[in-house]
């Protein structure tokens, strides 16, 4: 070994050509172990459920893969081109179904966005989750979102959503790092849920914005669109291309924005490693079986929702399926699609095995219910089961249809086929049984005790329904019954929404009430439309009506504070709220509500609790900021009320009072020229502030600007016909200039028809006195001196409350 050692060292090149013979062969090692990672990673992927999904694009993982999830709100699945409707252009989703797989009889859970929406991320049916409606049903925390699952396995989240109605205060957001919601109330006195929204295009915009930060990072994104949600109001330029349709034109504008964001992951190079699930939360009837919008009935039109998914694995591309699917199925589809095992049983299945055609039925069963006509009209809810071709309806009396002959469910066979119908019906029952069984509380009133009962109930807060109280549905009226009903109260809301100045909504409304007068809705809505008119006495009586039937309805709870506290009631609101807040603890908006009467009664500590709460609960309500500065400024806290405020702007540049507040430090620090500044600014942002134009005509008084003064006057009555002050100081300021005397009286007297007994009344009496001195009147002027002696001597015995706005 030495000696040929010796010779090889010897030899010039020979270790050359030994060492590169070496290095040749290590080469060729690592392309051998190079080609085999190739040809493993482009092997079929096996889903853990043991499905051969395909093969991925070289060097993609399903461990790679991201999800992007967009829920298209109210939007039936034979309105778009892709299912076959040629009257629209859907070209992005048109895309994804021929780029993907296309479900042909996707099946809703209920139709109602926040139950269908919990069921999707879940995977639980209504009954077993517990959110059975839209409002005061919260998704309880001890539920586990797909959200929460996929975060929890490294991805990025975010969900951006279109409707109050999926706020976070709901529990739908649970698991998402980044939630889009940040819808302001604070514009809303009379709240109804389906009026709070944003369009499309700003949904997409914060999702387009959020996506380029986690564009390196594996991430979960959801998108949801509420546009086709009536009232159908499209932009431009659907408007006028779908004049004549304008549901289809909302559902175009909805598929341009699904487009951008395609377009965002193509730019990206992002598509061939993202799993796209577009889906439909609910349809929507369009006048079928009556029926103008949705939630009354559990017809094909409001179930049979659109449902795409494209994936990068070559065996799910152009494919449909036409075996019945759920929602609950979407979440353990894709947990497969990500090669994710979970030791989970959901109530939904992964559709795979339909995705990659080794299977083309799962025989899967489709629950979906409507309680909409129990909880807001007093009439029976609405349950049904669909296996295979059969659909049975669970009413007063019930439907059974066979969908493969009849689509539309024009004919109940159920007179035909007894046996089978009660062989659907026990397994319906059967299932509620199953899934209720240890369901998740979603809804827990709390308990009262009697003194507050008693409290509650004088002012017309708790009533006598009980929400899911045992009556048997064969005792309630049947929805079919009753449509034409429904049907008027749903033109009452089309006339309130297009005709802001027409009592005809009031007189429909009546009518409804006449006819039936359980109707929990009618008498809600009517009370919002005696509140819209300034009739407050008049909306608190239908309110009161509402909470006799449903002692629990919290819209009705915090419309009726509301109206207590238009009619300076201040007391009867905070009770409201009170009680609003057990049945809404997570709201943050009521809570603020609560905090400016605690201001103007100067519990201060007890504002600044409520404060502080809210924005525990929603840390960017920049108007609750702002109000803590108020409490900062009554408690002698002028710096901490300055950074309060400013720190308000910062959350929010236009929050309302803001920069009035601002004005009123700067007041204080004797500052009248950037107190000027402030109060235009805040009337620059909201023009109607008569507030602030009334407050800058006083500082115009002080610095010598009167004709200033007297336009800002003039503006802040014309901003607010009823505000007193603004007449009284207009009367006050025409007197001393010597100008229309007769307009002054005119003023002065209105100002103390408005407010007679506030603490700038008498300054109407000695005004109306003055100028009567001067035109000979002289028993008229003392009588009115008088007045506004006494008047004032009243009011010195009274607490005034301060100034501050919030």
């Amino acid at each position: 070994m030495k000696d040929r050692s010796r010779r090889t060292a010897a030899r010039p090149g020979v270790g050359r050509r030994f060492r590169g013979r070496w290095a040749g062969g290590a080469a060729i090692g690592v392309i051998v172990v190079v080609v085999a990672w190739l040809v493993f990673r482009m092997w079929p992927v096996t889903a853990p459920t043991g499905v051969r999904l395909g093969r991925l694009p070289g060097g993609v993982h399903p461990g790679d893969l991201n999800v992007l999830l967009v829920t298209l709100d109210t939007t039936r699945a034979d309105r778009l081109g892709a299912y076959g409707f040629k009257a629209i252009e859907t070209p992005a989703l048109d895309r994804i179904a021929r780029d993907g797989v296309l479900f042909e009889h996707a099946v809703a859970p209920a139709p109602l966005t926040l139950p269908a929406h919990s069921s999707l991320f879940t995977s639980k049916l209504p009954p077993a989750h517990g959110v059975r409606d839209n409002g005061g049903f919260f998704l309880s925390e001890r539920e586990t979102t797909m959200a929460e699952r996929l975060k929890s396995r490294g991805f990025r989240t975010g969900g951006f959503v279109g409707a109050y109605v999926l706020d976070h205060k709901w529990g739908i957001a649970q698991g998402f790092e980044k939630y889009f919601d940040n819808f302001d109330l604070s514009k809303y006195r009379s709240v109804s849920l389906s009026s709070v929204e944003r369009r499309g295009d700003e949904v997409a915009d914060h999702a387009l914005e959020w996506l380029e930060t986690v564009r390196s990072s594996k991430f979960f994104a959801w998108v949801h669109f509420y546009d086709a949600h009536s009232p159908y109001d499209p932009p431009e330029p659907y408007k006028s291309r779908y004049s004549d349709r304008p549901y289809a034109g909302e559902v175009a504008f909805v598929d341009s924005q699904v487009g951008r964001l395609m377009t965002w992951l193509e730019t990206n190079q992002l598509l061939e490693k993202t799993i796209v699930v577009v889906m439909g939360d609910h349809g929507e009837s369009l006048g079928d079986h009556g029926e103008g919008t949705h939630g009354f009935f559990v017809y094909e039109s409001v179930l049979h929702v659109p449902l795409l998914i494209r994936a990068p694995y070559d065996a799910m591309r152009g494919r449909k399926v036409a075996d019945v699917v759920r929602s609950v199925d979407v979440q353990p589809t894709v947990l497969d699609l990500l090669g994710i095992r979970s030791t989970e049983t959901f109530e939904g299945q992964s559709l795979t095995s339909l995705m990659t055609g080794a299977r083309s039925e799962l025989g899967l069963e489709a629950y979906a219910e409507a309680v909409y006509p129990r909880f807001h009209f007093g009439w029976s809810d609405l349950r049904t089961l669909r296996a295979g071709r059969y659909k049975y309806i669970e009413a007063p009396r019930p439907e059974l249809y066979d969908l493969d002959t009849d689509p539309h469910e024009t004919t109940n066979i159920l007179p035909q086929r007894r046996a089978l119908a009660g062989q659907m019906r026990a397994h319906l029952r059967a299932l509620e049984a199953r899934l209720t069984a240890g369901a998740a509380a979603a809804r827990a009133p709390a308990e009262i005790d009697p003194d507050t009962r008693d409290r509650l109930a004088s002012l017309g807060y708790v009533g006598t329904f009980v929400s899911g109280d045992s009556t048997p549905t064969s005792a309630l009226a049947d929805p079919k019954d009753k449509i034409e009903l429904f049907n008027l109260i749903t033109h009452a809301r089309d006339l309130s929404r297009h005709n802001q100045d027409s009592d005809e909504a009031i007189t429909t409304l009546l009518d409804v009430t006449r006819r039936d007068p359980k109707v929990i809705d009618a008498w809600f809505m009517l009370g919002n439309e005696y509140y819209r008119k300034r009739q407050f006495e008049l909306a608190i009586e239908s309110y009161k009506q509402a909470l006799a039937l449903k002692a629990d309805y919290d819209l009705v709870v915090i419309n009726m504070a509301n109206a207590y506290r238009q009619l300076g009631k201040d007391e009867e609101a905070l009770v409201g709220y009170r009680r609003f807040m057990e049945l809404d603890p997570r709201n943050a908006q009521i809570r603020y509500e609560a905090a400016q009467i605690l201001i103007d009664r100067g519990d201060f500590a007890q504002a600044r609790a409520e404060l502080r709460e809210a924005l525990k609960l929603q840390p960017s309500m920049a108007a609750a900021r702002n109000a803590l500065g108020i409490v900062a400024l009554k408690t002698g806290d002028v710096p901490g009320a300055e950074k309060e405020i400013r720190s308000a702007i910062g959350l929010k540049t236009d929050v309302r009072l803001a920069h009035f507040n601002l004005a009123l430090l700067a007041e204080q620090r004797g500052d009248l020229s950037a107190a000027i500044d402030e109060y235009k600014r805040e009337i620059q942002l909201y023009p109607a502030s008569y507030k602030a134009q009334f407050n800058l005509g006083r500082l115009y008084e002080q610095v010598g600007d009167v004709p200033a003064q007297l336009e800002a006057y003039k503006k802040a009555i014309d901003s607010n016909p009823n505000f007193a002050e603004g007449h009284l100081f207009l009367a006050k300021l025409y007197l001393d200039l010597g100008q229309k005397l007769d307009e002054a009286v005119r003023l002065a007297q209105k100002g103390l028809q408005l407010a007679p007994t506030s603490e700038y009344a008498p300054l109407g009496h000695y005004v109306i006195a003055d100028v009567y001195a001067r035109q000979g009147r002289a028993a008229d002027s003392v009588r009115q001196a008088a007045l506004g002696r006494a008047l004032e001597a009243r009011i010195k015995q009274r607490a005034t409350p301060g100034g501050a706005m919030r």
